[in-house]
């Protein structure tokens, strides 16, 4: 996850007498909002990744599951259990471990997946709440207009 720098917006000087160039400060907020905006950007590709990695693994396991599933078909239809029963018996307890761990290893990915994107959508929060604060108090100072000589 790239870091973001951070950065000081120059205050304009104090003295009445100097002017205060408008182009640091609106460069300065073009460049925090557009590290924002890469920050949103590479933190919505991660989570998109995420998404189809979860999404493929899951598929993988489902199909492994339906696998084991017509295997444990196969062995229940089965006509000769009176010779294999001792196998069949042990056979389908495997499956059924099988299953269950598998069962438990796809929600427990789920999980992780929910939470990942829930933190990846905290941060993206933040970070906006903290450009947004930054932008708003930093607020460029209205400068008086120069008042016309009567001559």
């Amino acid at each position: 996850m790239p870091s973001q720098p951070t950065e000081e917006i120059s205050a304009p000087p104090e003295s009445p007498g100097e002017a205060a160039p408008e182009q640091p400060q609106a460069g300065g907020r073009r460049t925090q909002l557009k590290i924002v905006r890469e920050s949103v950007q590479s933190l919505s590709k991660e989570v998109g990744k995420l998404r189809q990695s979860s999404e493929a693994s899951a598929k993988r396991m489902e199909s492994h599951l339906a696998s084991l599933r017509k295997e444990l078909a196969a062995h229940t239809r089965s006509k000769d259990l009176g010779e294999h029963i001792k196998s069949h018996r042990a056979d389908t307890k495997r499956l059924e471990k099988q299953m269950a761990t598998l069962r438990k290893d796809l929600a427990s990915f789920q999980s992780q997946m929910a939470k990942e994107a829930a933190k990846t959508k905290a941060r993206e929060e933040a970070a906006f709440a903290r450009f947004t604060a930054k932008v708003k108090a930093e607020k460029p100072k209205k400068h008086p207009k120069p008042s016309k000589k009567k001559r």
